[in-house]
This record gives C-alpha cells, sequence and structure tokens, in this order.
C-alpha cells in the first residue's frame, strides 16, 4: 500500500506531509482535456484527477476563493483584452494548524458527532454526484487556520493558465520522473476527505512511508465501509495503540480501532 515520495518535487519550503500522488507519472485519461474557460460562476468540472500545491497562509485564502468561484481573475484574451472570469472547481484544503484547532475545540458532545457524520455524508454526497458546490462548502477560505496544502480537481491547462495570470506566481507539485503536474487520483481524495471530515481528532498524518511501521507488526486488512480493503498494521505509538495505513504514499494513523471492522492478515 505505501509508496516513496523519491519522485515528487515541492517547488517551495513546505512540510513533507501530505506527498499522496502514489501515481504521479500517469495522469488519469481526460485530466489534461482542454475546455473553453466560461464568464460567471456555475460552471462545474467533473474531471476525475486532482492537483496540489502549497500555500502560504494568505495565498491559500486567496486561491480558495478563485478556485471556488467566489472571486474573479483577471485573464488576457487572444486579443489582448483583460476580462474578469469566474471558475467553479472541486477544491479542498489542508493545514496542519487547522487541524490542530480541531483538537483543542472538541468537546465530544452529541452534537460535534452529528456534525462530523453531517460532513461524512456531505463527501460522500459530493463525490457520487460530482458535485463542486456542494464540497466546496466544506472548506471557507476565512476560516482557514496557518498555511498548507490546496487541493483542486480542474483541467490543467485552465489551471495553469490562471496560475500565471496570478502574482506572485504559484507552482503546482510536479514529478521529478516527468517534470509535470502531479496527479492524485479521485478515489484517494474521496478517502483521504471523507477520513478528515468523519473522525478529525483520531487521526495523525505520518512522516514515514507504511513501509517503516510494518516490521514486525500484525498486519490487518479492513474489511468494510469505505476504506473496505485497506492494509496496513496495529502498533503502540504515542503509548496508545492505532491502526496505521496509507492512501497512496500518505500514511494514517488512527485510534479507536473497534470502528472498523478487519481481519489479520498473514
Amino acid at each position: 500500500m505505501g509508496t516513496t515520495n523519491d519522485n515528487q518535487d515541492i517547488t517551495s519550503e513546505a512540510p513533507k506531509l501530505l506527498l499522496c500522488s502514489s501515481i504521479a507519472s500517469a495522469s488519469d485519461p481526460g485530466s489534461n482535456a482542454v475546455t473553453k474557460p466560461q464568464a460567471g460562476i456555475g460552471k462545474e468540472h467533473p474531471e476525475l484527477s486532482w492537483y496540489y500545491m502549497y500555500l502560504s497562509y494568505k495565498e491559500l485564502k486567496r486561491y480558495i476563493a478563485v478556485f471556488s468561484g467566489r472571486k474573479a481573475v483577471k485573464l488576457r484574451t487572444s486579443e489582448g483584452i483583460t476580462e474578469e472570469c469566474y471558475f467553479c472547481f472541486k477544491v479542498f484544503s489542508y493545514t496542519e494548524a487547522g487541524h490542530r484547532k480541531r483538537f483543542e475545540q472538541c468537546d465530544y458532545t452529541k452534537q460535534e458527532y452529528a456534525a462530523r457524520r453531517e460532513s461524512a455524508r456531505i463527501v460522500k454526497e459530493a463525490f457520487s454526484t460530482g458535485s463542486a458546490s456542494q464540497l466546496n462548502a466544506l472548506t471557507d477560505e476565512k476560516e482557514v487556520q496557518g498555511s498548507g496544502w490546496l487541493f483542486v480537481c480542474a483541467p490543467l491547462e485552465q489551471l495553469q493558465r490562471i496560475l500565471s495570470a496570478m502574482l506572485p506566481r504559484q507552482y503546482l507539485v510536479t514529478d521529478y520522473v516527468t517534470h509535470r503536474a502531479a496527479v492524485i487520483p479521485q478515489c484517494q481524495m474521496e478517502e483521504f476527505i471523507y477520513l478528515y471530515e468523519s473522525m478529525p481528532y483520531n487521526i495523525e498524518l505520518l512522516n514515514r512511508p507504511l513501509e517503516a511501521y510494518l516490521q514486525k507488526k500484525q498486519r490487518i486488512r479492513i474489511t468494510g465501509g469505505i476504506f473496505h480493503g485497506k492494509e496496513g498494521c496495529i502498533m503502540r505509538l504515542h503509548r496508545n495503540t492505532r491502526l496505521v495505513f496509507a492512501f497512496g504514499n500518505m500514511t494514517v494513523a488512527i485510534s479507536y480501532l473497534h470502528a472498523f471492522p478487519f481481519e489479520k492478515v498473514d
């Protein structure tokens, strides 16, 4: 399940925490399809691949607003005319500060439990229907805490055109081998967002690949739910027993093992 991150290129100073493109050398069919930009909010894009970048606090808020259609970007047409255009892409952000804040504010009430269940439901429904607006409702730039990662599901050519028009220039994470934008598969993004929205206080993102944790540990396979078929291990981490497994080369440790049906793997 785990893979190394040797072929990833982070073009800005960023912690190597979410290098989660396990097939960065192979774009999904249609991910680079060209479509004509549309002025005005409302055009959603059902592409199956995601791209990502690491941004500072202020830039993260600005790019979320632009990519989710809440703020216009000025683009120059082939005739040399500058126009204000709106784009409605699927977006999701992750910051260590935001994740830590959820721990600090967790009160373990019935209301909080209901809120997490509702967020998880929204994630599943947004991916099943392809709704950008529904998924983007989970990411409000006004609530962003600290610098972090921005994930965008968009036609690559449009994404690059927008990036080239905005200053200071920002860059996508690229693949060392192909020197092209690294791709995160749709299914992998769905799993990560679902996990983060449903149980943020029970997960920890680890800095090493899964193989580093598997030696002499009890290996297991999850047998039900959205993570059916995922393999990992049970181990003590920070004095607690955790379930450690991976999405691509993003390694995750989860508390409360009884919440996951699993079987032992020889």
